[in-house]
């Protein structure tokens, strides 16, 4: 499998041109599942991302439109000569405006808060229940395979080199005692 196929910015891999990239053989379906691999969860949380960017994109665009029309209205009262100045009524406007701002970002700040104190709560939940026994088979796991190394060591490996070494003690003796008869035999 081509690993430059899979990545999904062919040019920031390395700087080819748009002909090059274009010029590549289409993903196969192995391989388009391979980096389509996106679970429910994080479909649903991009789409409730992508939503409340909207909901709020509205908002202030709604709340930008709504301020120009009551700063119309103002400098038609003011022409009229019913109303104060224009120009601190579009002041009181943008103060009245950022004091909403502000108290919905505020309880947004709040919601917020709360939906971290619960994924946190969740988080802890799935360390102290799914974590916590992974990590104690891993460690009996490992306990096992020392004493496996111990006993492996001990009874098999330890008895297999001493016996090598009495085995290539004896060989050399024997090397040694012919070469000496051989050198007996020539002189």
């Amino acid at each position: 499998m081509n690993l430059d196929s899979l990545c999904y910015n062919l040019r920031a891999m390395d700087n080819r041109s748009d002909e090059d990239i274009t010029s590549q053989p289409p993903l196969s379906t192995q391989q388009k599942n391979f980096v389509d691999l996106e679970s429910p969860a994080e479909r649903r949380a991009r789409r409730w991302f992508i939503g409340g960017a909207i909901v709020v994109g509205l908002c202030l665009v709604g709340l930008v439109v709504l301020m120009v029309f009551l700063s119309i209205d103002a400098y038609r009262a003011a022409r009229t000569g019913t109303a104060p100045s224009p120009g601190s009524v579009v002041v009181s406007l943008v103060r009245d405006t950022a004091i909403v701002f502000v108290a919905f970002e505020s309880m947004l700040i709040g919601v917020l808060l709360i939906v971290l104190a619960l994924q946190l709560q969740s988080l802890i939940v799935l360390l102290r229940d799914e974590i916590r026994p992974m990590l104690e088979a891993a460690n009996e796991t490992m306990t096992t395979v020392r004493g496996t190394t111990k006993f492996v060591s001990h009874n098999v490996v330890s008895p297999f080199v001493k016996w090598s070494g009495y085995l290539a003690g004896v060989r050399r003796i024997f090397r040694e005692a012919s070469g000496l008869r051989r050198g007996d035999e020539e002189t």
